[in-house]
């Protein structure tokens, strides 16, 4: 299935505004330090998010972002929807078929429904991990968390 980089850009942009917040605040700046990005790619990020109701941002000079939702009220699929399409069609894209052969005329019906199962199985894996699980899954990682210091050596911005 085709998922550009703007979903796991998507993750780790909410995962740090969750960790991070409300204690500092989150720009595009800083969270484009944490992925390696360019800053307008994050404010783009941020956009979609805020129009699905995932952020909420505020401009200026004490500008930022924070969650608009509790983590565990986020789920991998609110996000995934917010930043990418979940259109069969254009997840998977099928090639030009010869109408004249039997094989061209109906493989996009044969395909279609296994695809559609693909999706539907993606959304409903996706739907069980909230942002909360992953900031769960964080600390496990990182064991004696102190996440202000540990996340990256970050300069105030």
């Amino acid at each position: 299935m085709r998922v550009s980089k703007r979903f796991p850009l998507a993750v780790h942009s909410l995962l740090f505004v969750a960790v991070l917040s409300p204690e500092k605040r989150v720009t595009s700046t800083l969270v484009a330090q944490s992925t390696e990005s360019n800053p307008v790619t994050v404010r783009n990020i941020f956009l979609e998010l805020s129009k699905k109701g995932l952020l909420i941002a505020s401009a200026g000079k004490n500008g930022g972002v924070r969650l608009a939702k509790e983590p565990d009220k986020i789920t991998l699929w609110d996000i995934y929807q917010a930043v990418e399409t979940n259109d069969v069609e254009e997840i998977f894209k099928l090639h030009e078929t010869n109408s004249d052969c039997i094989v061209g005329k109906n493989i996009y019906q044969i395909l279609h429904p296994h695809m559609e199962s693909a999706v539907n199985a993606m959304k409903a894996d996706m739907e069980q991990v909230t942002l909360a699980t992953l900031i769960g899954e964080l600390k496990d990682l990182i064991k004696d968390i102190k996440l202000k210091e540990d996340i990256v050596a970050l300069p105030e911005i």
